[in-house]
């Protein structure tokens, strides 16, 4: 894996994933933001990128996409990360031209995982079985070549996730950022997303904007889902 594009808004989650790419890649690349994804692939042509959905500028839906269009990046290795589960925007994924979609939470062990498999298959190297998916579907499409799948990760036996309405720590009271409402908590995500970067994550609501999430280890509210 001679260089990679890793395309995510959280400065914790690129760390993380520069970290656990290190020993495979030569170059690592990061990027915050679509746009700037897009400038970075078509100057340094990495070998593969991997994206989360919810970007600004560019979400990574449209980036994919452009990508696939444009001659210098077409047949460029992309799996996307997303923290969405409907069936819509997987399929919107895969369509803009990712070959492999991860759900989170998932592991970054499985993200690399499925990222080097994906590598080696594409550049003829022996890889090892992916242990990462649980036989999703492939899907044939013509401007990039090959197969492309939809990825769930399977949660580790030995470190337990789950969704709680009693999570450790007890949710801070937070006002929303668009419309100064309290917000209403709803659940939480216990776990993180491996033994060694334990979290919670809470989802609270505002009735007139959407859904945000609370990360307790950076302190950051995020927004998961705008009402217009």
């Amino acid at each position: 894996m001679p260089s990679l594009l890793v395309v995510d808004g959280d400065d914790d989650t690129r760390m993380l994933y520069r970290t656990m790419f290190a020993p495979f890649a030569t170059t690592i690349i990061e990027a915050e933001d679509g746009a700037e994804a897009l400038g970075k692939a078509l100057c340094e042509r990495p070998a593969l990128i991997v994206t989360e959905t919810r970007l600004r500028r560019v979400d990574g839906f449209a980036l994919c996409s452009l990508l696939r269009k444009d001659p210098a990046t077409q047949s460029t290795a992309i799996v996307v990360v997303t923290g969405s589960a409907l069936p819509s925007d997987i399929t919107r994924a895969v369509e803009a031209g990712a070959d492999r979609v991860l759900i989170k939470p998932c592991r970054p062990e499985d993200v690399v995982e499925v990222a080097r498999g994906l590598w080696e298959h594409r550049n003829n190297v022996s890889a090892a079985p992916a242990s990462a998916h649980d036989g999703a579907a492939p899907r044939e499409n013509g401007a990039a070549g090959g197969e492309r799948k939809t990825v769930r990760t399977m949660k580790s036996r030995t470190f337990q996730r789950q969704f709680t309405s009693n999570p450790p720590n007890e949710p801070p009271e937070l006002y929303c950022p668009r419309c100064d409402k309290s917000l209403v908590y709803q659940t939480s995500h216990v776990g993180g997303v491996t033994a060694d970067f334990p979290e919670q994550w809470d989802y609270l609501d505002c009735a007139a904007c959407g859904t945000y999430q609370y990360r307790h280890r950076t302190r950051k509210l995020t927004p998961v889902r705008w009402k217009p």
